[in-house]
């Protein structure tokens, strides 16, 4: 079996796509349910990943898998359970034309397992959730559904997913099914696609970044190759992109960097999904022009709330597009330290060229910050 990286990126992208349908397609029909955590979780979410994996488990059996959801809301629930697995195999189904399609475009013969029974389904739903990073080696890191609250409102979502080795991405795919950039080229939660299926971005490491508009038909076409971002001439052009439902963010001390920057108003594109936000940097108005600061809520030095599943692939793509990632000690981000990101603390994206000086700015109202290094007015 071919396990080259372009052949491993199109089995890559196949799934992505067919997992993006799934949720599409039940966009306006899923119901919400109440996980632990207090996050929405959907149909879509559970038959994503069931997807993924199956594709994956597949085509690369030895290798590991990291994803957000496990079986336990199934294991408990026969009736959803069954109509997860229904969903999952009607799309597989119907998915077979477009691996017809996507194959003849692409010269390479390849059609992705369906999942089986029902058991097969939750087994892999276990294997993901219970799955674990490594310093060394490879794994897969998936996120079915990023941005759920959005996407229940119709807004903006992503499929990510990223094969990681040694701690560091390799190759990075993720799809927007509901993106448009027909609207002044602004990525927005309300720049819906009404027209097609949204669009995807992927990469190689050290091979640039692609770009895909996705049609009706929902064909895997070509990719268009991206160019190197071209940066503003002055720090006031900038914008800075943030949720502002965000409650794991400092917002003020993002916003106090804004300002010192001229980049008002903050933020310049307020985003609820962590992978649209990193969209919203990478393609549309103002690519290049936009930063991403992530200053976690607490002392410095606690532990990591930011979990690789909403930052992996995106990255990848950000950084062949001509942007660099640390975190807020200027560390290159470790995949490999756990499903938290345990060996960073913050995030800090920003075009290579003006990187340096905003990190500078992060780590100098970071000090300055008396609630996040326990210093206290007597």
């Amino acid at each position: 079996m071919d396990h080259s990286l372009p052949f491993t990126r199109y089995i890559a992208e196949l799934a992505v796509l067919r997992a993006a349908v799934l949720t599409k397609r039940f966009m306006t029909r899923v119901a919400g349910i109440a996980k632990d955590d207090a996050s929405p979780v959907t149909l879509a979410d559970f038959g994503a990943q069931a997807l993924l994996m199956a594709a994956l488990r597949g085509f690369f059996p030895h290798d590991g898998f990291v994803g957000e959801e496990d079986a336990a809301v199934l294991r408990s629930n026969p009736r959803l359970r069954t109509t997860v697995f229904k969903l999952a195999g009607a799309v597989a189904r119907d998915f077979r034309d477009v691996e017809w399609r996507s194959a003849a475009a692409h010269g390479v013969e390849a059609t992705l397992p369906a999942l089986e029974s029902e058991d097969e389904m939750l087994a892999l739903l276990d294997a993901a959730g219970a799955g674990a990073t490594a310093a060394t080696g490879r794994f897969w890191v998936m996120d079915p559904l990023d941005g759920t609250a959005a996407f229940l409102r119709g807004q903006q979502y992503a499929v990510a997913l990223a094969l990681v080795e040694d701690g560091r991405e390799v190759l990075g795919v993720v799809c927007y099914p509901n993106l448009s950039l027909e609207y002044g080229g602004v990525v927005s939660e309300i720049a819906t696609d009404r027209l097609g299926h949204g669009v995807m971005l992927s990469a190689i490491r050290g091979e640039g970044a692609e770009y895909r508009r996705l049609p009706l038909d929902y064909s895997l076409g070509m990719g268009e190759m991206l160019g190197r971002f071209t940066v503003p001439a002055k720090y006031e052009d900038l914008r800075l992109v943030d949720s502002t439902a965000s409650t794991s963010n400092r917002l003020d001390l993002v916003e106090q960097v804004a300002r010192q920057l001229g980049a008002t108003p903050f933020p310049g594109i307020d985003i609820y999904s962590s992978h649209a936000r990193y969209a919203a940097m990478m393609i549309g108005e103002g690519e290049g022009s936009h930063v991403m600061i992530r200053i976690p809520v607490g002392k410095r030095g606690g532990p990591s709330r930011s979990y690789v599943w909403d930052h992996a692939g995106s990255q990848l793509v950000y950084t062949e597009r001509g942007g660099k990632i640390t975190d807020l000690d200027g560390k290159e981000i470790d995949f490999g330290a756990g499903k938290t990101l345990a060996a960073n603390w913050g995030i800090v994206a920003a075009p290579e060229v003006v990187h340096e000086r905003i990190l500078r700015l992060v780590q100098e109202w970071v000090a300055r910050d008396a609630d996040m290094n326990h210093v206290y007015d007597p």
